[in-house]
């Protein structure tokens, strides 16, 4: 009979400690746009306004995108990353001299999250397609801990 799994005693990741993960040489744009560029829509600007608010115009936040959310569509980025879907959910807003900027997370910071090793080998696929295999995914912490109870 398999043992319960142990819990995993971690050091919370929060965010800002994944920021940036895999910026070299990954195929993957890190480009920032203003925040209030054209066609942006008006959602997206009051969960900014939200955050601004909360947080003062001089801290980087996230913009949560997808879903009912209580906690106003954004969070800090001193807090762990929540729930990554399959769908590009999580954009960093950061201020800047001229103004807030936003990205979207890019899959190296998404896997980074997930407790995915950096040298992880992907398929060669699209962007989309690597948020969705990340977002389908077991965190990979976790499932060491469960195979090890079970051949432990």
């Amino acid at each position: 009979m398999p043992q319960a799994p142990k819990p995993l005693i971690r050091k919370i990741r929060p965010v800002n400690a994944i920021l940036h993960r895999g910026r070299r040489n990954n195929g993957y744009s890190y480009d920032v746009r203003p925040l209030l560029g054209a066609g942006r829509a008006l959602p997206t600007l009051e969960r900014a306004e939200r955050a601004i608010q909360a947080l003062g115009p001089r801290q980087p936040f996230l913009i949560v995108y997808y879903g009912s959310d209580a906690a106003g569509g954004w969070q800090p980025l001193d807090r762990p990353l929540r729930t990554i879907t399959t769908l590009d959910r999580f954009a960093l807003v950061e201020p800047t001299r001229n103004g807030h900027k936003m990205r979207m997370l890019q899959p190296p910071e998404l896997a980074a999250a997930m407790g995915f090793p950096k040298n992880y080998a992907w398929p060669t696929i699209t962007r989309r397609e690597h948020i969705k295999l990340i977002g389908n995914a077991v965190s990979p912490p976790v499932m060491r801990a469960v195979v090890t109870s079970l051949i432990s």
